[in-house]
C-alpha cells in the first residue's frame, strides 16, 4: 500500500487547497484498483468525514475509510477504476 505521510507538513497556505492538491497528486501516483494511507494531523486538517470524502470523490479516490485517533487521522483511499 501507497503510504502518503503529511503529519510533518508546514503549509502557510489554506489547509483545505494543499490537501486538494495532494490527493490529486495521489491519483496520477496509483494505478486503478491501487490503495494508498494517507497520514494527517487533525490540528491542521480538521475536517469531517464528508469534506474527506467529497475531496476524494472530486480526485477520483475512493475514501474507504477515516480513523481519527489521538490527533492523527489516517485515510485510507483507492483509485477508481476508468
Amino acid at each position: 500500500m501507497f503510504v502518503e505521510d503529511q503529519r510533518n507538513i508546514s503549509c502557510g497556505g489554506d489547509p483545505f487547497n494543499y490537501l486538494k492538491s495532494v490527493l490529486k497528486g495521489l491519483y496520477f501516483d496509483l494505478s486503478a484498483g491501487q490503495d494508498a494511507k494517507v497520514l494527517l494531523l487533525s490540528e491542521k486538517f480538521p475536517y469531517k468525514r464528508d469534506i474527506f470524502d467529497n475531496l476524494s470523490k472530486i480526485s477520483h479516490l475512493k475514501l474507504i475509510e477515516m480513523k481519527v485517533e489521538n490527533g492523527e487521522i489516517e485515510l485510507h483511499l483507492r483509485r477508481e477504476n476508468q
